[in-house]
Protein backbone atom coordinates (compact mmCIF):
# COMPACT_ATOMS: atom_id res chain seq x y z
CA UNK A 1 0.00 0.00 0.00
CA UNK A 2 1.34 3.42 -1.00
CA UNK A 3 2.34 5.73 1.81
CA UNK A 4 0.01 8.67 2.43
CA UNK A 5 1.01 12.17 3.46
CA UNK A 6 -0.66 14.81 5.56
CA UNK A 7 -0.32 18.06 3.62
CA UNK A 8 -0.81 21.67 4.66
CA UNK A 9 -0.56 25.06 2.98
CA UNK A 10 0.95 28.31 4.21
CA UNK A 11 -0.68 31.18 2.35
CA UNK A 12 -3.98 30.13 0.76
CA UNK A 13 -4.39 32.89 -1.83
CA UNK A 14 -6.99 35.53 -2.56
CA UNK A 15 -10.65 34.85 -1.96
CA UNK A 16 -11.29 36.12 -5.49
CA UNK A 17 -8.81 35.83 -8.33
CA UNK A 18 -7.44 39.09 -9.71
CA UNK A 19 -6.21 37.34 -12.83
CA UNK A 20 -2.72 37.30 -14.30
CA UNK A 21 -1.70 40.81 -13.26
CA UNK A 22 1.87 41.75 -12.42
CA UNK A 23 2.05 42.74 -8.78
CA UNK A 24 -1.52 41.65 -8.13
CA UNK A 25 -3.11 39.03 -5.93
CA UNK A 26 -3.17 35.47 -7.18
CA UNK A 27 -4.64 32.09 -6.35
CA UNK A 28 -1.67 29.82 -6.95
CA UNK A 29 -2.51 28.04 -3.69
CA UNK A 30 -5.75 26.92 -5.35
CA UNK A 31 -3.67 25.15 -8.00
CA UNK A 32 -1.63 23.47 -5.26
CA UNK A 33 -4.81 22.42 -3.52
CA UNK A 34 -6.42 20.98 -6.64
CA UNK A 35 -3.27 18.96 -7.32
CA UNK A 36 -3.22 17.59 -3.78
CA UNK A 37 -6.89 16.64 -3.84
CA UNK A 38 -6.40 14.82 -7.15
CA UNK A 39 -3.71 12.58 -5.66
CA UNK A 40 -4.60 9.54 -3.56
CA UNK A 41 -1.26 9.75 -1.75
CA UNK A 42 -2.00 13.23 -0.41
CA UNK A 43 -4.41 14.36 2.31
CA UNK A 44 -5.05 18.11 2.43
CA UNK A 45 -5.49 18.53 6.18
CA UNK A 46 -5.00 22.23 6.98
CA UNK A 47 -4.10 25.71 5.82
CA UNK A 48 -2.79 28.88 7.40
CA UNK A 49 -3.25 32.51 6.38
CA UNK A 50 -3.20 35.83 8.20
CA UNK A 51 -6.24 37.01 6.20
CA UNK A 52 -9.40 35.47 7.72
CA UNK A 53 -11.54 36.17 4.64
CA UNK A 54 -9.10 34.43 2.32
CA UNK A 55 -8.74 31.52 4.74
CA UNK A 56 -12.49 31.06 5.08
CA UNK A 57 -13.02 31.13 1.31
CA UNK A 58 -10.26 28.58 0.73
CA UNK A 59 -11.53 26.22 3.43
CA UNK A 60 -15.04 26.35 1.96
CA UNK A 61 -13.80 25.81 -1.58
CA UNK A 62 -11.72 22.73 -0.68
CA UNK A 63 -13.71 21.47 2.32
CA UNK A 64 -10.74 21.67 4.70
CA UNK A 65 -11.65 21.35 8.38
CA UNK A 66 -8.63 23.02 9.97
CA UNK A 67 -7.58 26.63 9.43
CA UNK A 68 -5.05 28.73 11.33
CA UNK A 69 -4.10 32.40 11.48
CA UNK A 70 -0.65 31.38 12.76
CA UNK A 71 1.25 28.81 10.73
CA UNK A 72 3.45 27.99 13.73
CA UNK A 73 0.36 26.71 15.54
CA UNK A 74 -0.63 24.72 12.47
CA UNK A 75 2.78 23.04 12.36
CA UNK A 76 2.57 22.20 16.06
CA UNK A 77 -0.99 20.89 16.08
CA UNK A 78 -1.37 19.24 12.67
CA UNK A 79 2.19 17.90 12.31
CA UNK A 80 2.01 17.77 8.49
CA UNK A 81 4.38 15.61 6.48
CA UNK A 82 4.46 18.00 3.52
CA UNK A 83 3.99 21.76 3.57
CA UNK A 84 3.32 23.83 0.49
CA UNK A 85 4.50 27.45 0.84
CA UNK A 86 2.51 29.82 -1.36
CA UNK A 87 3.55 33.19 0.08
CA UNK A 88 5.69 36.06 -1.20
CA UNK A 89 9.39 35.42 -1.75
CA UNK A 90 10.47 37.56 1.21
CA UNK A 91 8.79 35.10 3.60
CA UNK A 92 10.13 31.87 2.14
CA UNK A 93 13.38 31.48 4.06
CA UNK A 94 11.96 31.76 7.57
CA UNK A 95 8.98 29.56 6.70
CA UNK A 96 11.26 26.87 5.25
CA UNK A 97 13.40 27.02 8.38
CA UNK A 98 10.36 26.80 10.66
CA UNK A 99 8.98 23.82 8.74
CA UNK A 100 12.32 22.02 8.83
CA UNK A 101 12.73 22.54 12.56
CA UNK A 102 9.15 21.40 13.18
CA UNK A 103 9.95 18.02 11.66
CA UNK A 104 8.23 18.48 8.30
CA UNK A 105 9.51 15.86 5.85
CA UNK A 106 9.08 17.81 2.64
CA UNK A 107 8.58 21.43 1.58
CA UNK A 108 7.21 22.50 -1.79
CA UNK A 109 7.94 26.22 -2.13
CA UNK A 110 6.60 28.69 -4.67
CA UNK A 111 8.90 30.74 -6.90
CA UNK A 112 10.80 33.00 -7.03
CA UNK A 113 12.47 30.74 -4.48
CA UNK A 114 14.58 32.99 -2.24
CA UNK A 115 14.97 36.74 -1.74
CA UNK A 116 18.68 37.21 -1.04
CA UNK A 117 22.07 35.51 -1.08
CA UNK A 118 21.86 35.26 2.72
CA UNK A 119 18.65 33.27 2.28
CA UNK A 120 20.41 30.92 -0.14
CA UNK A 121 23.07 30.09 2.43
CA UNK A 122 20.55 29.72 5.27
CA UNK A 123 18.27 27.33 3.37
CA UNK A 124 21.21 25.24 2.20
CA UNK A 125 22.38 24.96 5.81
CA UNK A 126 18.99 24.06 7.30
CA UNK A 127 18.47 21.38 4.64
CA UNK A 128 21.85 19.85 5.41
CA UNK A 129 21.19 19.94 9.16
CA UNK A 130 17.61 18.62 9.25
CA UNK A 131 17.58 16.52 6.04
CA UNK A 132 14.26 18.05 5.03
CA UNK A 133 13.51 17.58 1.35
CA UNK A 134 12.91 20.91 -0.39
CA UNK A 135 11.55 21.48 -3.88
CA UNK A 136 10.62 24.63 -5.79
CA UNK A 137 7.60 25.18 -8.01
CA UNK A 138 9.57 25.04 -11.25
CA UNK A 139 6.78 22.84 -12.57
CA UNK A 140 7.44 23.61 -16.24
CA UNK A 141 10.18 20.98 -15.97
CA UNK A 142 7.30 18.49 -16.18
CA UNK A 143 5.69 20.07 -19.28
CA UNK A 144 5.80 17.70 -22.24
CA UNK A 145 6.97 20.34 -24.74
CA UNK A 146 9.97 21.28 -22.62
CA UNK A 147 10.80 17.65 -21.80
CA UNK A 148 10.76 16.76 -25.49
CA UNK A 149 12.85 19.78 -26.45
CA UNK A 150 15.45 18.95 -23.78
CA UNK A 151 15.64 15.41 -25.18
CA UNK A 152 16.15 16.72 -28.73
CA UNK A 153 18.91 19.07 -27.61
CA UNK A 154 20.66 16.31 -25.64
CA UNK A 155 20.51 14.06 -28.71
CA UNK A 156 22.23 16.73 -30.83
CA UNK A 157 19.27 17.38 -33.10
CA UNK A 158 20.21 21.07 -33.37
CA UNK A 159 23.92 20.56 -32.90
CA UNK A 160 25.57 22.34 -30.00
CA UNK A 161 23.27 24.83 -28.22
CA UNK A 162 24.46 28.41 -28.74
CA UNK A 163 21.70 30.70 -27.48
CA UNK A 164 18.43 30.39 -25.56
CA UNK A 165 16.33 33.56 -25.65
CA UNK A 166 12.93 34.68 -24.46
CA UNK A 167 10.98 37.82 -23.72
CA UNK A 168 8.29 38.50 -21.14
CA UNK A 169 6.06 41.38 -22.27
CA UNK A 170 4.94 43.33 -19.24
CA UNK A 171 6.61 41.02 -16.72
CA UNK A 172 9.90 40.82 -14.82
CA UNK A 173 12.94 38.63 -14.22
CA UNK A 174 11.65 37.04 -11.03
CA UNK A 175 7.92 36.43 -10.72
CA UNK A 176 7.57 35.00 -14.21
CA UNK A 177 11.21 35.29 -15.24
CA UNK A 178 12.36 32.77 -12.64
CA UNK A 179 10.46 30.13 -14.63
CA UNK A 180 12.20 31.11 -17.86
CA UNK A 181 15.67 31.28 -16.30
CA UNK A 182 15.00 27.81 -14.91
CA UNK A 183 13.94 26.66 -18.38
CA UNK A 184 17.21 28.00 -19.82
CA UNK A 185 19.04 25.75 -17.34
CA UNK A 186 16.73 22.80 -17.97
CA UNK A 187 16.92 22.93 -21.77
CA UNK A 188 20.71 23.25 -21.55
CA UNK A 189 20.91 20.01 -19.58
CA UNK A 190 21.37 21.83 -16.26
CA UNK A 191 24.91 22.75 -17.22
CA UNK A 192 26.12 25.21 -14.58
CA UNK A 193 25.99 28.94 -15.30
CA UNK A 194 29.39 30.62 -14.91
CA UNK A 195 28.29 34.25 -14.86
CA UNK A 196 25.43 36.67 -15.40
CA UNK A 197 25.16 40.29 -16.47
CA UNK A 198 21.98 42.12 -15.48
CA UNK A 199 20.41 45.52 -15.94
CA UNK A 200 17.15 46.86 -14.59
CA UNK A 201 15.03 49.99 -14.53
CA UNK A 202 13.62 50.22 -11.01
CA UNK A 203 11.51 53.10 -9.76
CA UNK A 204 8.73 52.92 -7.17
CA UNK A 205 6.60 50.05 -8.48
CA UNK A 206 5.96 47.41 -5.84
CA UNK A 207 4.23 44.05 -5.80
CA UNK A 208 4.29 40.79 -3.84
CA UNK A 209 5.73 42.62 -0.85
CA UNK A 210 8.84 43.95 -2.56
CA UNK A 211 10.26 46.37 -5.14
CA UNK A 212 9.83 45.28 -8.77
CA UNK A 213 11.50 46.45 -11.94
CA UNK A 214 9.73 48.07 -14.84
CA UNK A 215 12.19 46.45 -17.22
CA UNK A 216 15.05 44.04 -16.61
CA UNK A 217 17.47 42.05 -18.78
CA UNK A 218 19.65 39.07 -17.90
CA UNK A 219 22.53 37.79 -20.04
CA UNK A 220 23.85 34.41 -18.92
CA UNK A 221 27.00 32.46 -19.74
CA UNK A 222 26.93 28.67 -19.29
CA UNK A 223 29.98 26.45 -18.91
CA UNK A 224 29.36 24.71 -22.24
CA UNK A 225 29.52 28.02 -24.11
CA UNK A 226 25.76 28.41 -24.51
CA UNK A 227 24.35 31.85 -23.74
CA UNK A 228 20.96 32.91 -22.43
CA UNK A 229 19.12 36.21 -22.93
CA UNK A 230 15.95 37.00 -20.99
CA UNK A 231 14.14 40.29 -21.51
CA UNK A 232 11.84 40.95 -18.58
CA UNK A 233 9.49 43.53 -20.03
CA UNK A 234 9.62 43.12 -23.80
CA UNK A 235 9.01 40.38 -26.36
CA UNK A 236 12.38 40.59 -28.18
CA UNK A 237 10.52 41.35 -31.40
CA UNK A 238 9.87 37.70 -32.18
CA UNK A 239 6.57 35.79 -32.35
CA UNK A 240 7.89 32.94 -30.21
CA UNK A 241 7.57 32.11 -26.55
CA UNK A 242 11.19 30.90 -26.53
CA UNK A 243 13.90 30.24 -29.09
CA UNK A 244 16.79 27.76 -28.81
CA UNK A 245 19.49 28.26 -31.44
CA UNK A 246 22.11 25.61 -32.10
CA UNK A 247 24.98 25.12 -34.54
CA UNK A 248 22.73 23.05 -36.82
CA UNK A 249 19.20 24.22 -36.18
CA UNK A 250 16.62 25.83 -33.92
CA UNK A 251 13.69 24.97 -31.71
CA UNK A 252 10.96 27.57 -31.65
CA UNK A 253 8.23 27.35 -29.04
CA UNK A 254 5.19 28.85 -30.74
CA UNK A 255 1.64 29.84 -29.79
CA UNK A 256 2.42 29.92 -26.09
CA UNK A 257 4.36 27.47 -24.01
CA UNK A 258 1.75 24.68 -24.25
CA UNK A 259 1.46 24.61 -28.01
CA UNK A 260 -0.65 23.57 -29.80
CA UNK A 261 2.68 23.03 -31.57
CA UNK A 262 6.24 24.15 -31.82
CA UNK A 263 8.57 24.16 -34.79
CA UNK A 264 11.86 22.28 -34.85
CA UNK A 265 14.54 23.08 -37.38
CA UNK A 266 16.93 20.15 -37.53
CA UNK A 267 19.58 18.97 -39.94
CA UNK A 268 16.76 17.52 -42.02
CA UNK A 269 15.04 20.89 -42.46
CA UNK A 270 11.99 22.64 -41.07
CA UNK A 271 9.53 20.44 -39.28
CA UNK A 272 6.27 21.31 -37.57
CA UNK A 273 5.86 19.10 -34.52
CA UNK A 274 2.71 18.61 -32.50
CA UNK A 275 3.33 17.68 -28.84
CA UNK A 276 1.91 14.33 -27.69
CA UNK A 277 -1.83 14.62 -27.09
CA UNK A 278 -3.52 15.28 -24.83
CA UNK A 279 -1.50 18.14 -23.42
CA UNK A 280 -0.96 17.82 -19.65
CA UNK A 281 -3.02 20.26 -17.68
CA UNK A 282 -1.26 22.83 -15.53
CA UNK A 283 -2.53 21.18 -12.34
CA UNK A 284 -1.06 17.86 -13.50
CA UNK A 285 2.41 19.40 -13.55
CA UNK A 286 1.89 20.30 -9.91
CA UNK A 287 0.65 16.80 -9.17
CA UNK A 288 3.82 15.39 -10.74
CA UNK A 289 5.80 17.78 -8.56
CA UNK A 290 4.17 16.61 -5.33
CA UNK A 291 4.66 12.98 -6.32
CA UNK A 292 8.32 13.60 -7.07
CA UNK A 293 8.73 15.14 -3.61
CA UNK A 294 7.02 12.15 -2.00
CA UNK A 295 9.26 9.72 -3.92
CA UNK A 296 12.31 11.64 -2.70
CA UNK A 297 11.07 11.46 0.90
CA UNK A 298 10.70 7.70 0.49
CA UNK A 299 14.34 7.31 -0.51
CA UNK A 300 14.23 8.00 -4.22
CA UNK A 301 16.63 10.28 -6.06
CA UNK A 302 16.42 14.06 -5.87
CA UNK A 303 13.87 15.24 -8.46
CA UNK A 304 14.54 17.76 -11.20
CA UNK A 305 12.76 20.42 -9.10
CA UNK A 306 14.85 19.57 -6.02
CA UNK A 307 17.00 21.87 -3.92
CA UNK A 308 20.10 21.56 -6.10
CA UNK A 309 18.47 23.02 -9.22
CA UNK A 310 16.27 25.38 -7.18
CA UNK A 311 19.31 26.99 -5.58
CA UNK A 312 21.15 27.21 -8.90
CA UNK A 313 18.21 29.02 -10.52
CA UNK A 314 17.80 31.25 -7.47
CA UNK A 315 21.48 32.26 -7.56
CA UNK A 316 21.16 33.02 -11.27
CA UNK A 317 18.05 35.12 -10.67
CA UNK A 318 19.58 37.01 -7.75
CA UNK A 319 22.88 37.34 -9.60
CA UNK A 320 21.20 39.26 -12.43
CA UNK A 321 19.82 41.77 -9.91
CA UNK A 322 23.14 42.02 -8.06
CA UNK A 323 24.85 42.71 -11.39
CA UNK A 324 22.41 45.54 -12.09
CA UNK A 325 23.02 46.93 -8.60
CA UNK A 326 26.82 46.75 -8.82
CA UNK A 327 27.27 47.62 -12.48
CA UNK A 328 29.49 44.59 -12.94
CA UNK A 329 29.33 40.95 -13.97
CA UNK A 330 28.45 38.49 -11.22
CA UNK A 331 30.31 35.19 -11.28
CA UNK A 332 28.53 32.00 -10.27
CA UNK A 333 28.09 30.18 -8.01
CA UNK A 334 27.76 33.04 -5.55
CA UNK A 335 30.49 33.38 -2.96
CA UNK A 336 29.31 36.52 -1.13
CA UNK A 337 26.28 35.72 1.04
CA UNK A 338 26.32 38.91 3.09
CA UNK A 339 23.51 40.59 1.14
CA UNK A 340 20.38 39.98 3.19
CA UNK A 341 17.69 41.86 1.27
CA UNK A 342 15.96 41.64 -2.09
CA UNK A 343 18.50 43.42 -4.35
CA UNK A 344 15.81 45.49 -6.04
CA UNK A 345 15.17 47.29 -2.76
CA UNK A 346 18.69 48.72 -2.97
CA UNK A 347 18.16 49.54 -6.65
CA UNK A 348 14.91 51.35 -5.79
CA UNK A 349 16.71 53.46 -3.17
CA UNK A 350 19.47 54.19 -5.66
CA UNK A 351 16.96 55.32 -8.28
CA UNK A 352 15.18 57.53 -5.77
CA UNK A 353 18.44 59.21 -4.78
CA UNK A 354 19.23 59.78 -8.46
CA UNK A 355 15.80 61.32 -9.03
CA UNK A 356 14.24 58.42 -10.90
CA UNK A 357 10.52 58.88 -11.58
CA UNK A 358 8.05 56.15 -12.38
CA UNK A 359 6.36 56.41 -15.77
CA UNK A 360 2.71 57.40 -15.78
Amino acid sequence: MAQSYRCALIGVGKAESMGNVKGGGHQIAYTHSNALLADDRMELCAGADINPENLAAWRTRFDVAAGYADYHEMLRVEKPDIVSICTYVGLHRVMIEDCARAGVKGVFCEKPFLASPADVRAVREVAAKTRVKITAAHVRRYSVVFELARQWIAQGEIGEPLLISAGLPGWDLSEWGSHWLDMFCFLNGDVAAEWVFGQARVRDFRGYGHAMEEHGVAYVGFKNGCRGVLDGGQALGQPYTMLVTGTEGEIRFCNGENGPYFIHTSRSGWEEVAPPAPQPLWVQNFQKSFNALADWIEGGSEPTIGLSTALATSELNLGAYLSALRGDRVDLPLTDFTVNEWPLEALARKAKTAGGVTKT
